[in-house]
């Protein structure tokens, strides 16, 4: 092969080369120039919007995947509003998504998490409202479009009613919400002393306050101090009782109380009875102490409620019973009271809420207390054995429930038929063997000199 030939043919390689080159360049630049101007780049691995994986998908591909999971969901989500024991559905209208905003934010921050943005519309949200019979302005619509936005932002797909009273709005005022005054004596040293500590304490929002926390802070730690200790608890209980905070421990005395009405008190300790209560507002709450002439004045000041708040007591009285002792020691119808006994009670509190117009719209039963009757207890001469003919020689037996404990056939036995001899009273009733069985029993009590029983029994 000539050199000419071999020039020509390194030529002609060459810009074949070249033009492979070329065209394989111009064609990796154009398409990367054309997505650069038309095309779409793919949202970063792993990225979530809301409770929907939007990994590697074009924004185009996401959006349309968002907005067909988005239409599913206001067709078919279950969430309400409840109140008094009403609830109304909630419509999907009331929700608006707002998928390109969500999308794009994804796309041009790279993020690999971002929330589904979400609007609530108020108007319709106040219409809801008020198919429950309340007042729009008496809730705080800002924190309860936070939580219905944030249940649709992650396609919410459990059955949830929202309860309304747990959404009453507070303003910033801070006045005097109630005061409470509970009787003591100059006997409860400790309690002037323990106000002069505590003065005052912050309850704080959204949180459990604990009594005996406080008293442990401020240095009480003698167990014999229970009545001190009872009198703070009473005046904070009925305090609580005018507010929405939640109760969550709360203990009473065995007798009825010595501080504070019953149903309105509390007993507390320092080892195992505590009273507990939760703050579910926003905002704190102020408790200040007095003690006013053997009076101990507790005072809570804060943001006024938007509804009022008030407790309701009912009362049962419950009679004793009368216990019967017989003793030797008396005679005839003599008798002597040991204890006269007392009144036992059944005590249901309720928490009454008010409109702003005085209407209960609500009563939910705090607690029951139950304090028994002391029975009343007498002293009794022993009945007298009855004559030879069978008749009583007085009608203690009867008073007392008793039989006649002497029933005679001349050998002081009954007949094999039942019927007793001259002196039955009961041989009409067929029942001279039972009379003579409960005497032998109740004879058998007397030797021993005491005999309990119920009257008329």
């Amino acid at each position: 092969m000539s050199s000419e030939t071999r020039k020509g043919l390194l030529k002609t390689a060459g810009l074949i080369v070249f033009s492979t080159l070329f065209i394989t360049s111009f064609s990796l630049l154009g398409s990367f120039t054309y997505d650069a101007a038309f095309g779409e780049e793919t949202l970063p691995p792993n990225a979530l919007i809301g409770s929907v994986s939007v990994s590697g998908l074009e924004p185009q591909e996401a959006n349309a995947k968002l907005t067909e999971l988005t239409d599913e969901w206001k067709s078919s989500q279950s969430l309400s509003l409840s109140y008094d024991e009403q609830t109304v559905p909630l419509s999907g209208d009331l929700w608006e998504f707002h998928v390109d905003q969500t999308v794009k934010e994804v796309a041009e921050a790279e993020s690999s998490d971002v929330p589904l943005y979400v609007s609530v519309n108020q108007d319709l949200l106040k219409e809801k409202m008020s198919e429950l019979d309340v007042n729009p302005s008496n809730f705080s619509l800002e924190l309860l479009t936070e939580v219905l936005s944030g249940y649709a932002s992650t396609l919410e797909g459990d059955v949830i009613a929202l309860d309304l009273s747990n959404y009453y709005s507070v303003n910033s005022e801070v006045e005097e919400i109630f005061q409470s005054e509970v009787k003591g004596t100059s006997e409860l040293i400790l309690v002037p002393n323990l106000v002069e500590e505590i003065g005052s304490v912050t309850i704080k929002p959204e949180d459990n306050f604990s009594l005996q926390q406080l008293l442990a802070t401020a240095g009480v730690t003698d167990k014999a101090t229970t009545d001190s200790l009872n009198i703070f608890a009473s005046a904070i209980f009925e305090i609580i009782l005018h507010t929405n905070f939640k109760v969550l421990e709360r203990h009473t005395t065995l007798h009825t109380p010595s501080y504070g009405e019953p149903g309105l008190n509390a007993e507390v300790n320092v080892t195992n009875r505590d009273l507990v209560f939760y703050n579910p507002n926003p905002t704190s709450y102020k408790l200040t102490f007095e003690w006013q002439t053997d009076t101990l004045v507790a005072t809570l000041n804060g943001p006024a409620f938007p509804l009022q708040f008030r407790p309701m007591i009912e009362e049962e009285s419950l009679s004793p019973d009368t216990i019967v002792q017989y003793s030797a020691s008396l005679s005839g119808n003599n008798k002597t009271i040991v204890e006269e006994g007392k009144d036992g009670l059944l005590i249901k509190t309720f928490r009454e809420t008010l409109d702003q117009d005085d209407r209960v719209i609500k009563t939910e039963k705090v607690l029951e207390d139950f304090y028994p009757p002391v029975h009343r207890v007498e002293n009794r001469a022993y009945p007298e054995p009855s004559t030879s003919d069978g008749g009583s020689t007085n009608s203690e037996s009867e008073e007392s429930g008793k039989p006649n404990n002497e029933e005679e056939n001349g050998d002081g036995s009954s007949d094999s038929e039942g019927s007793s001899g001259s002196g039955s009273t009961d041989d009409e009733d067929g029942k001279g063997e039972e009379n003579n069985g409960e005497e032998e029993d109740e004879k058998g009590e007397v030797i021993k000199g005491l005999e309990y029983k119920r009257e008329g029994d």
